[in-house]
């Protein structure tokens, strides 16, 4: 009797371990044991509940239902055995380092409801399995390294709603089926791919579509007239394509529409007068396309955002009609065609923070009147041929942070009201203009100013005074924040900024903070270079070439830590080279030629990869590597020790000379005190010389 018992409970218990060691919690642990660094599985164990495990869901029954592992740091690839999990419904291994490929097994699971893989570093194609996954509503498999192309059996999961694959190198056609099957979609994102072909005029089925992200991809053809039938669609993109042809006028009826980009395309021809329908719009790309004539606005008064740069042919005319957009915030035509005089209503716009007209043909002054307060912070009006003088109107852009007015005709001398109109500037741009007179001591008080381009104009006089009061730049550079234009669920751009940087023109783009530098190149400045300026310990760039500065370079420039481009070259700068220049060591760009310096080229550290000699040629008087000109004993010295070798040699002479004096004073009158006979002689030399003396002036 007890023997059957305990067979009972024998199998009792080998029931009970082989239900607690079932297939799901045997595939997971499997998984778990090829993964790398699973810190985060610490609780899948045999010893607990395959319900209780980390990331595990499972339903009534204790099937797995969900696996949600998202940021896990887990390493390591998708197993086959997954596609044993048939009750699996949730699948989330997103931003991991899983690698390897999406294996064709997880067709099986015929439950799964959401699949995200998003950004897990996978290698792979789409399995044509996947097709099978008929419950599938979203997937997404954005930001991996997928190839091949998206296949047709992709058309049987019938319930898609959000597919989102960007960032990927899918390439091929989008097939037809898909635009037929999947009629509950919502959410099509294929952008940054390498799809190519038309864009179907099949779209207009998905009805209920809200997000269609084509860009960066390889379409060609039109835009189908079709796509004016979406009328619940609020995000287009169809940017960075080959598309062709003309604007239909049918995108009019997109009515809910808060973003559109078509830009960089072949678009051309008007744009039609139905996008002024668009009264819901916050963002407008056209740039880079071949567009004519004007965008009409009667009823788009609520368009915050604007970008139209780099089409062909926009007339002055049309940009009037913004003024209307009162609750503009960005207005970017830059890289256009524009010409005429600036619409002086621009300046009313008092919701707008971002206005680009660069890179146009505007003329005429730069309207000098309003009374609004400006919510301004970045203002480029650059390469254009405006005059005039500095725009009063300026001084109420209290929230100005970078003004560019470079590359004009502007004349005049800089307002000394600057300083406490604009006190918030971190980029002020007025290279390349006609302005004069002497620069302000004012700039000195911009506390947050991280770049000053003065270059290129007829500036007079010295340096101010007080430039260490610019704080910006004596912190050394930080990740600052960012500069950003407040339109919801945008993040746009708000400036880039053109500087001269190690010899070249370079563009900066962003909203970080930019390189923090001052060029002062191509004046008529003169004085001696402040040393104040060598505790401006953030700056990365100093440009003080082509003006009249005199004395040395300051013996202190080795303080600029920071230092990576240095031209103070076309001057009259004299002296030696201070020893401490060889502590800069980020320098990787200098140029001291044509000056009045002397004595031995310093070395060592960072100067030794300086070994240009064109860097240091026009300046008689130096020496030494990597001029082919040898340094003589009579070479100016420009280090500490061999300077101190002249004192010593100097002192040496000295004294040898009074040495000698004393020795030989010494040697003398102890003669005549030893040596009678030439006591006697020398003092009866003295008395005859003393006669013929007397004679001589009796008979005179």
């Amino acid at each position: 009797m007890v023997l059957k018992k305990l067979f009972y409970i024998t199998v009792l218990l080998l029931v009970c371990s082989s239900k607690a060691i079932n297939p799901e919690a045997e595939a997971l642990l499997r998984w778990k044991s090829t993964l790398i660094g699973a810190n985060s599985l610490s609780s899948w164990s045999i010893s607990s509940s395959t319900c209780s495990w980390f990331g595990v869901s499972c339903d009534a029954s204790g099937h797995v239902t969900e696996l949600h592992l998202p940021k896990a740091r887990i390493h390591g690839g998708i197993p086959e055995e997954f596609g044993m999990i048939s009750g699996l419904q949730m699948l989330f291994l997103h931003n991991n380092s899983l690698g390897g490929s999406i294996p064709a097994s997880l067709g099986q699971l015929q439950l799964l409801v959401a699949l995200n893989f998003r950004n897990a570093s996978l290698v792979s194609t789409l399995p044509s399995e996947l097709g099978n996954l008929t419950s599938l509503q979203f997937m997404f498999l954005s930001q991996n390294q997928l190839f091949g192309s998206l296949p047709a059996s992709f058309a049987r999961m019938k319930k898609m709603m959000v597919f989102e694959v960007q960032g990927n190198s899918i390439s091929g056609t989008i097939p037809s089926e898909l635009f037929t099957n999947w009629a509950n979609l919502l959410v099509f994102n294929v952008s940054n791919n390498l799809l190519d072909g038309s864009v179907s005029s099949k779209i207009s089925n998905w009805k209920d579509l809200m997000v269609l992200a084509l860009s960066d991809n390889n379409f060609t053809g039109s835009i189908p007239v079709q796509i004016g039938s979406i009328t619940k669609l609020l995000f287009l993109d169809l940017s960075k394509n080959q598309l062709t042809g003309m604007v239909p006028s049918h995108i009019g009826n997109l009515t809910e529409l808060f973003y559109l980009d078509i830009s960089i395309n072949h678009l051309e021809g008007d744009l039609p007068a139905t996008m002024s329908y668009l009264i819901n719009l916050l963002f407008l790309s056209l740039s880079s396309n071949k567009f004519t004539g004007i965008i009409r606005n009667s009823d788009s008064r609520q368009l915050p955002v604007v970008k139209e740069t780099n089409n062909s042919s926009f007339s002055v005319e049309s940009q009037s009609a913004f003024c209307q957009l009162t609750h503009l915030k960005l207005l970017d035509l830059s890289n256009n065609q524009l010409s005429g005089n600036l619409p002086g209503c621009l300046w009313n716009l008092t919701e707008l923070q971002s206005l680009d007209l660069s890179r146009n043909s505007f003329t005429g002054e730069i309207p000098t009147l309003t009374t609004y307060s400006s919510s301004l912070r970045s203002l480029h009006l650059s390469n254009n041929n405006f005059t005039g003088c500095f725009p009063p109107a300026f001084k109420n852009f209290r929230n100005l942070i970078v003004l560019d007015i470079g590359n004009n005709k502007i004349s005049g001398e800089i307002p000394f009201w600057i300083a406490e109109s604009n006190s918030l500037l971190r980029i002020l741009r007025l290279r390349s203009n006609l302005f004069h007179g002497s620069i302000p001591w004012q700039l000195s008080q911009l506390s947050q100013l991280e770049l000053l381009d003065l270059a290129e104009n007829n500036f007079i006089g010295s340096i101010p005074d007080g430039f260490t009061n610019l704080a910006s730049m004596i912190r050394p550079s930080m990740v600052r924040p960012k500069i950003e234009v407040t339109v919801p669920v945008l993040g746009v751009y708000l400036y880039y900024i053109d500087i001269i940087w190690k010899g070249r023109v370079h563009t900066f783009h962003g909203t970080n903070a930019l390189v923090t530098g001052i060029d002062l190149s191509s004046n008529s400045l003169s004085g001696e270079i402040p040393s104040e300026l060598a505790h401006l310990r953030g700056l990365q760039y100093l440009n003080m070439s082509r003006n009249y500065f005199s004395g040395g370079i300051p013996k202190i420039i080795g303080n600029l830590k920071k230092l990576e481009s240095l031209d103070l070259s076309w001057n009259k700068l004299s002296g030696l080279i201070p020893p401490s220049i060889s502590n800069l060591m980020f320098l990787n760009t200098l140029n001291l030629s044509n000056n009045l310096l002397s004595g031995e080229i310093p070395t060592g550290s960072q100067l030794r990869t300086l070994n240009d000699p064109s860097i240091y040629c026009n300046n008689q008087g130096l020496c030494g590597p990597p001029l082919s000109i040898a340094c003589t004993h009579n070479s100016s010295i420009a280090t500490p020790l061999d300077g101190a070798k002249e004192h010593h040699q100097d002192l040496w002479l000295y004294y040898s000379v009074i040495a000698g004096v004393v020795f030989g004073f010494w040697v003398w009158f102890g003669a005549l005190f030893v040596f009678k006979i030439w006591r006697f002689a020398f003092f009866s030399c003295i008395d005859s010389l003393h006669q013929k003396f007397m004679q001589k002036m009796k008979s005179t």
